[in-house]
């Protein structure tokens, strides 16, 4: 039952991905616009079937099978052999051969096309579909050879009279896609995509306008249009292969343009031998286009036009997400981050400093203490001794082991530097994901740990100094992706600090600014991590919409804590030592196919103190005792929390529609 039930979904899942709309609901939405004609409908889940299975047999990715890119092509061999082809035996033996035939050539050209990160998209139905036409022949396109359901067909006439041309046209070319040549099914199709994405719909609907001014320019009238390659072409450039941006619209708007001069020719092609395009000129444009992204290398400062990688791929609005969590600084970081040093700091030189926090260097930090006056030194600060950043403790500034060390550089005096051995003493550590933390300028001799050393956050490592290029006592820090002192910077961020006063949950300092550790004090706290196997159920309103949302505690893919609702979201548990941040998962968005409540209350990220203590301040809100439990309040909601029992309710302020409120509770043990 289980296979058959993964069988099923897949199959239908392939609906969804044809139209770009990847979504159980929006996949049975375009299914069902494919039975105006039952009998082509029905060959066409056919195909689909066969395709997929032939898939799974030929050992096709099993997360790719999954997806259901493997049944498309046997879908449009379906509806393509329903709509040119007559009915005959010979046509059904051909739909069974040819579906599995594209099912091989699928998974063929899926592991080909991988090493580029590129799409099959339609391609093995080309493949096929050619040759069979070419066996078997072509009818009549004005010819049906099955027969309609009864009343949709009366009701498409009807509309066809009661619309201006134009329009039914228009809104039929979203049917067309599936070879659906009547206005029901382009209407399903289009309430499909505008379910599944807003981004998308805009885009179809662009495609077809776009389409439809092209056709009547190389055609000089809108007779024979059909707008399949427009609209896939909007589809697949409108934020799915590529990230939605001003650049992606212009690169979209000019594919469209190019589907149809590629369609004209290869019509003028094709009729002598009476086979038509099809969705030939998708197939090449989004090939040609999209091959020359891939091979560019992406960077965030450079790239204004931005492939997705196949395995990221969902919706746009998705996609736009993982892209701002690439390039973000904050969303890049996987290490909680806290100062490397006790007691009020300065910072002399922030990130693209005006002195050597420059290029791929300029993600860093220097620190140095400074008296009331501002003054570095006491005296006339002539040796390293007057300087009150030497000789204080450096500390870790997160879990790790060391990497390397390096102890046996002089101290320079003041004002001098060392420039031959540019980094003095340093301590590198490997955080155990692919980040390390470098800090450098430590006294000669005062580092007391060693290589293969594991340390704890705070762990002293040593003691502050002014070896290497420092003209001052200072401490550096940096995080990079390699073990290697001066390696590139990486995007960072400080959490849990007081920055000139004031309590902040994350914090990038800049120059002159005042920044010190935290010590928060209290008798009750709470967390959300050891809660593995707790599902906390809550009775949501929103939208107009009321509903049961489940919460269930786990680890996600990599074994961190995460939380995972019945709709298949995920929010990943970011652990502080005084707070606790909330954050989807980039395919964790808002959907109107699937609310949640949570989601509108977590947004990009939801940071909670963890330690609860009256009148408690910090840069997103305020803690406040209420009777037994405590409400944590910020500018945008109310969030009751129970030390025991977590969040027990949320409340808008100034909104009187919405509602989150926990209902029940189970716990692991139970």
């Amino acid at each position: 039952m289980k296979r058959l039930k993964q069988i099923t979904n897949v199959t239908f899942l392939s609906y969804g991905v044809l139209a770009f709309s990847p979504h159980p609901i929006t996949a049975l939405i375009i299914f069902t616009s494919t039975l105006f004609y039952p009998v082509i409908g029905l060959m066409g889940l056919i195909g689909d079937i066969i395709s997929n299975l032939t898939a799974r047999w030929m050992h096709a990715h099993p997360d790719a099978w999954k997806s259901g890119i493997f049944g498309v092509s046997g879908i449009l061999i379906g509806l393509a052999l329903g709509k040119y082809t007559e009915p005959s035996l010979r046509m059904w033996i051909f739909l069974i051969a040819g579906s599995g035939i594209s099912g091989i050539i699928s998974v063929m050209l899926a592991n080909f096309l991988s090493k580029y990160d590129l799409p099959i998209l339609s391609l093995p139905f080309m493949i096929v579909i050619w040759l069979v036409l070419l066996t078997i022949g072509v009818v009549d396109d004005s010819v049906v050879s099955f027969a309609p359901i009864t009343f949709l067909k009366t009701l498409d006439l009807w509309l066809f009279n009661f619309l201006p041309y134009s329009i039914f046209e228009y809104i039929k070319m979203f049917g067309s896609i599936l070879f659906q040549d009547n206005l029901l099914s382009g209407v399903l199709v289009l309430i499909a995509i505008g379910l599944y994405s807003r981004v998308s719909i805009i885009y179809g609907l662009w495609g077809g306008f776009l389409g439809m001014l092209t056709y009547t320019f190389l055609h000089g009238n809108v007779d024979g249009f059909h707008g399949l390659n427009y609209v896939l072409t909007a589809l697949a450039f409108g934020g799915f292969f590529i990230v939605s941006n001003r650049h992606g619209f212009v690169l979209a708007s000019i594919a469209i343009v190019t589907v149809g001069l590629v369609d004209v020719a290869m019509t003028t092609v094709l009729n002598p031998i009476n086979l038509p395009p099809l969705v030939f000129a998708f197939n090449m444009v989004t090939f040609v286009f999209l091959f020359p992204l891939k091979m560019l290398p992406q960077t965030t400062s450079s790239f204004r036009l931005i492939p997705i990688p196949l395995h990221i791929i969902k919706s746009p609005e998705t996609n736009r997400r993982w892209y701002r969590r690439w390039s973000g600084q904050k969303n890049n970081l996987k290490t909680v981050i806290t100062l490397p040093f006790m007691g009020e700091w300065t910072v002399l030189q922030g990130n693209h400093g005006e002195w050597t926090h420059k290029g791929v260097g300029q993600y860093a930090w220097d620190f140095v203490v400074r008296d009331e006056r501002g003054h570095q030194a006491s005296g006339f600060g002539n040796k390293v001794e007057d300087f009150y950043a030497f000789g204080l403790p450096v500390l870790a500034p997160a879990p790790g082991t060391v990497y390397i060390v390096e102890n046996s550089v002089e101290d320079n005096p003041p004002q001098t530097a060392n420039t031959e051995r540019n980094w003095g003493n340093y301590v590198i550590i490997d955080h155990w994901n692919g980040e390390f933390s470098e800090l450098s300028h430590f006294k000669q001799g005062s580092i007391i740990v060693v290589p293969g050393q594991k340390v704890t956050r705070g762990q002293i490592l040593g003691y502050c100094g002014n070896s290497g290029r420092s003209p001052v006592p200072h401490i550096h820090y940096q995080l990079q992706a390699i073990p290697v002192v001066g390696s590139p910077t990486l995007p960072a961020s400080f959490s849990e600090a007081t920055v000139n006063g004031d309590i902040v949950s994350h914090s990038n300092p800049n120059k002159d600014d005042l920044i010190s550790p935290i010590e928060i004090e209290s008798e009750v706290e709470w967390s959300l991590i050891g809660r593995e196997g707790e599902q906390w159920i809550f009775q949501c309103k929103t939208g107009g919409r009321s509903f049961k949302e489940t919460l269930t505690f786990g680890t996600d893919e990599f074994g961190l804590p995460a939380i995972l609702s019945d709709n298949n979201r995920l929010w990943r548990i970011i652990d502080m030592p005084n707070f606790v941040e909330i954050r989807p998962d980039y395919k964790t968005y808002p959907s109107l196919l699937s609310p949640s409540a949570f989601l509108k209350i977590t947004g990009e990220s939801l940071i909670l103190p963890k330690k609860l203590l009256n009148n408690f301040k910090w840069n997103n809100g305020i803690v406040v005792q209420a009777s037994d439990n405590w409400v944590v309040k910020s500018e945008l909601f109310q969030i009751t929390i129970d030390s025991k029992n977590g969040i027990l309710d949320v409340k808008f302020n100034n909104s009187n529609n919405f509602q989150f409120k926990q209902i029940s509770k189970v716990s692991k043990n139970k």
